[in-house]
């Protein structure tokens, strides 16, 4: 029979390229673990196209599995008794995955298809679609995290975000307590006015009842405004923490993180954060005064009444049982909605910064209506939201109407029977009227509770990501750099490059090309420290291990100069300096000595120029120049430049190399193109990157005795 949890951890209805990660999800909810499907889809490569076995072989082993892939026959199938995943070709051609659970003769295999469910199949039925015989074996080991022990590490988060708010909160709940009991005197004194001050004509007792109720009164009024103080400065340290937090967390990731995220995306998360503060606002607020509203006022209703205060206490549980079977429509309703404000931010930011491209191609009516899509779809899950709170208003609106009229029936006829007098009837309804509320307000609280725990499971997703690995032994200079055997490959993808050995030392122009496409930015990248080289060694000085350098000794003596430059809005010096400070007087001599004087002399405010948001003001040339600055300023001893001269003009490129020329005795130089007409004199050693290795290295009369792409480079030339 098929098992209630093999049920729950197969319910996943996904598009066809997640089929892959969706079996690897399911797999792990299974073994009772838990992760995030795009976390996964990151791991294994997965694109529009899906994911290979590869790429969930290596998520596998990524997350704690031992992973092993075979072709095997169907009787060995028949015969394992763990999930595991099995490659298909569906009726359209189309590569597709499903789990295998287990196998019984009288039913056939259990299939988790992550497009249609669980069923049974027969072994005929499985062998038309499980043609390639591919399958992974998954088993958790001991670096397997369970879902509970997630949870335990991000309730320790949450805590450690909170605790410096405890006192604040502490104080605002004692000040709460005080609220709710002062927010019944009205009650109580309805009674004794209306029962006994009235009845006695007793001026006295009328003007000492309505004096002390006024202080009371104002005393709830001074301590709710007080209350009000604290809640505000703990909101404002609160969320301070928690988006310096959160920001930082995402300074720290790795770079290809980034690679592989929306600008959009990361911003709504850093919005969803504003979700967790209002909910611990509303828990250490509303919630307190509710709790002890419903507590008091229930106990008033049992001193007046054993069977009232039984009628109110039983009556209670219909609000939590009309939240309780829309809780899990209302926690798929907020997922939705937060997604797809993500969604929306990303496509918006999107579409801004290619605004070029769309104008120049006349595009705006493609983008006008993509917009248009997007944007109606979050408006629809907002939309579906809504329908949910609708229904819970009125189910519970109408509770509390039935609720009353029970109330306020029950205690007339106790009036006509002379068991209660009116004043007390009065304070019982103004009691039952203050009781609603607080029940109605706990009972939808779990709404904005929810919101919040997806909220903060979006935010800790990303801040529990492995940052970089900082730590590790310093170094003061850099004289060699010796990349031995180096392969690479991303995620799920075949291998870009191979058995890569390049040696780079001080004083040497070291220059690497190849045809677009070959894998030199992305060797860059590796000796920046941003990718993970698959194997092989990066030698730093002849002893160290790139990877146990420390990461910010590395990066203080390294020196970037990319084809594409990111640019900040400010004027020319803060994106030279990126906020280094320095007397003016060296930036100037600094700027003088190497020559860039005549470049930034000829802009309107010269260093003072405000570049504009991406540099908008600035040509691409400009803005290489401007790298090229930011990088020498460093004074690095290895610098890495890709395609870095790419929008320059012929006069900003010769100056360019009459600049590296000049540093080239402190410096390592590492200069990644496949513009090669300047390298012929220039260059030390080249190494040409094709057939994904390097096929040839040397100087530009040797690398002409033999066929190469350089070699043919300057053939055509």
């Amino acid at each position: 029979m098929i098992s209630k949890h093999i049920k729950n951890t197969h319910t996943l209805q996904l598009e066809r390229s997640d089929c892959g990660v969706a079996c690897l999800l399911s797999i792990i909810k299974f073994h009772k673990g838990n992760n995030s499907l795009e976390k996964l889809r990151e791991l294994s490569g997965t694109t529009s196209q899906g994911t290979t076995m590869l790429g969930l072989y290596e998520v596998a082993k990524n997350i704690g599995f031992d992973s092993e892939g075979f072709n095997i026959s169907i009787e060995i199938l028949k015969e394992n008794t763990e999930p595991c995943i099995l490659q298909v070709k569906l009726e359209n051609g189309y590569d597709h995955y499903v789990i295998c659970y287990e196998y019984q003769k009288e039913t056939g295999f259990l299939i988790g298809d992550p497009a249609m469910g669980l069923r049974y199949l027969s072994e005929n039925k499985l062998c038309q679609l499980w043609e390639s015989k591919n399958c992974l074996f998954l088993s958790p080991n001991q670096n397997f995290v369970a879902e509970k022990d997630i949870n335990k590490t991000k309730k320790k988060y949450f805590i450690s975000l909170l605790k410096d708010d405890f006192k604040l909160l502490l104080i605002s709940i004692i000040l709460g307590v005080f609220v709710a009991l002062l927010g019944m005197a009205m009650s109580i004194f309805s009674q004794k006015l209306i029962d006994d001050i009235l009845p006695s004509n007793n001026i006295h007792k009328l003007i000492s009842g309505i004096t002390l109720l006024s202080i009371l009164l104002c005393a709830r009024v001074g301590l709710s405004i007080l209350r009000q103080h604290f809640l505000i400065q703990q909101s404002k340290d609160f969320n301070n923490r928690i988006n310096n937090t959160f920001f930082s967390s995402l300074l720290q990731l790795p770079k290809f993180f980034f690679d592989t995220r929306k600008i959009g995306e990361l911003t709504a998360r850093l919005n969803d954060t504003q979700r967790i503060q209002n909910v611990i606002k509303t828990l250490s607020s509303s919630l307190v005064i509710d709790i002890l509203v419903a507590i008091i006022s229930l106990i008033i209703l049992f001193t007046y009444s054993i069977k009232l205060g039984l009628i109110s206490l039983l009556g209670l549980p219909v609000y939590f049982y009309i939240i309780y079977r829309n809780n899990k429509n209302t926690i798929n309703s907020q997922i939705d909605v937060m997604q797809n404000y993500a969604l929306t931010e990303s496509n918006f930011i999107n579409t801004i910064q290619g605004i070029s491209t769309i104008k120049n191609n006349n595009k705006q009516a493609v983008f006008d209506k993509l917009n248009q899509n997007i944007f109606s779809g979050f408006q629809e899950k907002i939309l579906n939201l809504g329908k949910i709170n609708i229904v819970l208003s009125w189910q519970s609106g109408l509770s509390s109407v039935v609720f009353i009229v029970g109330i306020l029936i029950y205690t007339s006829i106790q009036v006509f029977n002379k068991e209660i007098k009116i004043g007390e009837l009065m304070a019982i309804l103004g009691i039952a009227g203050t009781l609603l509320p607080s029940i109605a307000n706990l009972a939808l609280i779990s709404i904005p509770i929810n919101e919040a725990k997806i909220a903060f499971s979006r935010m800790y997703e990303f801040a529990s990501i492995e940052k970089e690995k900082e730590e590790g032994i310093e170094i003061y200079e850099i004289n060699t750099i010796s990349i031995k055997k180096v392969s690479f490959r991303f995620p799920g993808r075949s291998i870009l490059f191979h058995d890569l050995n390049i040696e780079i030392k001080k004083g040497s122009f070291i220059a690497l090309v190849g045809e677009s496409g070959s894998g030199k930015s992305t060797f860059g990248q590796i000796l920046k420290r941003f990718y993970s080289f698959e194997k092989g060694n990066v030698i730093v000085n002849d002893k160290h291990n790139l990877t146990d350098v420390s990461l910010k000794s590395y990066r203080d003596l390294l020196g970037v100069v990319p084809q594409e430059v990111s640019i900040f809005n400010g004027t020319i010096l803060d994106n030279i300096l990126l906020g280094t400070t320095d007397a003016l007087e060296n930036i100037l001599l600094f700027i003088r000595e190497y020559g860039f004087e005549y470049y930034f002399d000829q802009l309107p405010q010269g260093l003072l120029t405000i570049v504009g948001e991406e540099g908008i003001n600035l040509s691409g040339g400009q803005k290489q120049i401007i790298a090229l600055a930011r990088a020498l300023y460093k004074k690095p001893q290895f610098l890495i430049m890709d395609e870095a001269t790419s929008a320059m003009d012929r006069n900003t490129e010769n100056f360019t190399m009459q600049l590296l020329q000049k540093i080239k005795p402190d410096c390592s130089i590492l200069f990644i193109s496949h513009r090669l007409n300047k390298l012929k004199n220039i260059a030390d050693l080249i190494y040409v990157l094709e057939n994904r290795t390097i096929s040839k290295s040397g100087c530009h009369k040797k690398l002409m005795e033999t066929k190469n792409f350089y070699s043919e480079y300057w053939k055509e030339e």
